[in-house]
C-alpha cells in the first residue's frame, strides 16, 4: 500500500505542480518537461493534426495560429498561418501573438525552441502520429485547455471504434493476415517499416506489412524493388496520397488505375483479385485516425466489418466534433458498396 501511494505521488508531482498561478506540468511525447499556466486560453499549432484536436476540444476559440498544412476542418481557414511547418515557423508573428502555449512536432529546431522559451511562452513537442498514442495527447491537451470532459468524449469514441476493431480481428491467426504493400506519398515502391507509425496502423487493422522488417531505427521509409514486390505478392495493395484539398472520386480513380497499369505488377495476387486501394492522407492523423483505421480494416476483413460503415462514422465524427453536416469529397477509393 506504501508503495502505491508513493508511486501516485510521483506520477501528480509529474503533471501537476503549484504557485502564485495554477499551473500544470506535463511530459511531452519527446520527455520534455514543460510547465503551462491554465486553462490554455491562447494556442499556436505547428505540428501535424494538432490543429484538428484543438478544434475538436473547443472549436477556434483557443486557436491563434495554425501551421499551413492545417486545413481541416474548413474553418480552420479563418486562423492565421503562424509557419509553414514546425520546421519552418514563423517566430515574429509567433510571438506577436503572445499565446499561452505554442505545440510544434519534433521538426522545430533547438534554434527555435529556445527563442520560442526566451519570450516566454512554453512549447510542447508532440507528434500525432502514431495511433497507439493520439489519445494520450488528447487527454494532455484536455488537461491543459480545461475541457477534460470534451476530451473523455472524443477519447471514448476514438477507443470505441478502437476495441471495435480489436475484438472483431483477435480470432484471426497470423498466417491468415492479409499480405499488404503501402505506398507512401504516391511515389512508386516507396513504403514503410517497422516502427513507421503507417506500420503501426496497418497492424492495428489486422494486416501484416510486407516490409515491415526493411528498416531500420533511424529510416523506416525503405524503397523496395518491383521485382521484390511480386516475389512478396501481397494480397492487398494501398497508396495513401496527400493534398491540400479533399480528393475527388474521379481523381482517386485515376490515381488507382496508373497502380493497376504498371505491367511489373499485372500477376500480383492484390491486382488480380481488384483489391488496389487509394486512402485519402486527410486520415492519417488527428482526430480522424481511427477513421483510417475502420477503412482499412474493412479493406482487409470485409466480411467482419460487413456491418460498418466508415462513410458514416467518419460523418457522425465530422458532425460531433466539428459541426459538419456534410463531408465534402472523397476519402478511399473504390468508395462504399465498392469496398
Amino acid at each position: 500500500m506504501q508503495k502505491n501511494i508513493i508511486l501516485i505521488m510521483i506520477c501528480l508531482s509529474l503533471f501537476i505542480t503549484s504557485g502564485s498561478a495554477e499551473s500544470i506540468t506535463v511530459v511531452d511525447s519527446t520527455g520534455r518537461s514543460v510547465s503551462v499556466d491554465v486553462p490554455v486560453q491562447k494556442v499556436v499549432s505547428l505540428g501535424t493534426g494538432v490543429a484538428e484536436y484543438l478544434y475538436a476540444l473547443d472549436g477556434e476559440k483557443s486557436l491563434v495560429g495554425r501551421d499551413s498544412y492545417s486545413y481541416f476542418p474548413p474553418a480552420l481557414e479563418e486562423v492565421p498561418i503562424a509557419g509553414k511547418s514546425s520546421y519552418s515557423p514563423d517566430l515574429e508573428r509567433i510571438i506577436s501573438l503572445h499565446p499561452d502555449l505554442v505545440i510544434a512536432d519534433t521538426m522545430l529546431s533547438d534554434d527555435d525552441l529556445k527563442e520560442l522559451e526566451n519570450a516566454g511562452i512554453p512549447v510542447m513537442l508532440e507528434s500525432l502520429v502514431d495511433p497507439a498514442k493520439d489519445n494520450e495527447v488528447m487527454e494532455k491537451l484536455g488537461a491543459l485547455m480545461g475541457k477534460e470532459g470534451r476530451a473523455q468524449e472524443i477519447t471514448d469514441f476514438i477507443g470505441g471504434y478502437q476495441d471495435m476493431i480489436q475484438e472483431r480481428i483477435a480470432g484471426v491467426k497470423p498466417e491468415d493476415k492479409p499480405k499488404v504493400f503501402f505506398e507512401w506519398a504516391g511515389k512508386p515502391y516507396y513504403t514503410v517499416s517497422n516502427g513507421n507509425p503507417s506500420d503501426t496502423l496497418i497492424r492495428l487493422a489486422g494486416g501484416d506489412n510486407i516490409a515491415k522488417d526493411l528498416g531500420n531505427s533511424t529510416h523506416s521509409y525503405p524503397t523496395v524493388s518491383p521485382e521484390w514486390v511480386v516475389e512478396v505478392d501481397p494480397d492487398v495493395i494501398i497508396q495513401q496520397r496527400s493534398s491540400d484539398k479533399a480528393f475527388t472520386e474521379g481523381e482517386l480513380k485515376t490515381l488507382r488505375d496508373e497502380i493497376i497499369a504498371r505491367p511489373e505488377l499485372a500477376d500480383v495476387k492484390a491486382v488480380k483479385d481488384g483489391r488496389v486501394y487509394l486512402v485519402s492522407g486527410e486520415l492519417r492523423y488527428g482526430v480522424r485516425s481511427v477513421i483510417c483505421q475502420l477503412y482499412m480494416a474493412k479493406l482487409f476483413y470485409p466480411e467482419l466489418f460487413r456491418d460498418v460503415d466508415p462513410e458514416e462514422v467518419h460523418q457522425e465524427l465530422a458532425e460531433k466534433f466539428y459541426g459538419l453536416s456534410q463531408l465534402d469529397g472523397v476519402y478511399t477509393y473504390p468508395t462504399g458498396s465498392s469496398i
